[in-house]
């Protein structure tokens, strides 16, 4: 998984420029790689070498999930907010993983 972690949290420092900390982007990405493997629900069958090959195939979707926690630092859960004329509405998280096409594993 450090492989995935270094991948996405490039992705990150490059998007987000210095507007976060290293550190930051550490726990970003870590919480990022766990919520898609919740969502994706691996079956038991599946090795870590093949898990890993799948989340990597998945980096952009994973590096957007950290994106989506990142950009609402300080703004959690809100559902709609105001300010100075601006409106902000936060989209579902799970909209990430539609764009994405991710859809998790059917289980019995």
């Amino acid at each position: 998984m450090d492989e995935l972690q270094v991948m996405v949290e490039q992705i990150l420092v490059d998007y987000l420029s210095d507007s976060v900390e290293t550190s930051m982007v550490t726990i970003l990405s870590s919480r990022a790689i766990e919520a898609f493997k919740e969502y994706v629900k691996y079956p038991p069958s599946m090795t870590e070498e093949q898990i890993l090959a799948d989340m990597v195939t998945h980096k952009s979707c994973i590096a957007d999930l950290a994106l989506y926690e990142a950009i609402q630092q300080g703004a959690e859960f809100q559902s709609m907010h105001i300010e100075s004329g601006l409106y902000r509405m936060w989209n579902n998280k799970g909209n990430v993983y539609t764009q994405h096409g991710v859809v998790p594993f059917a289980s019995t």
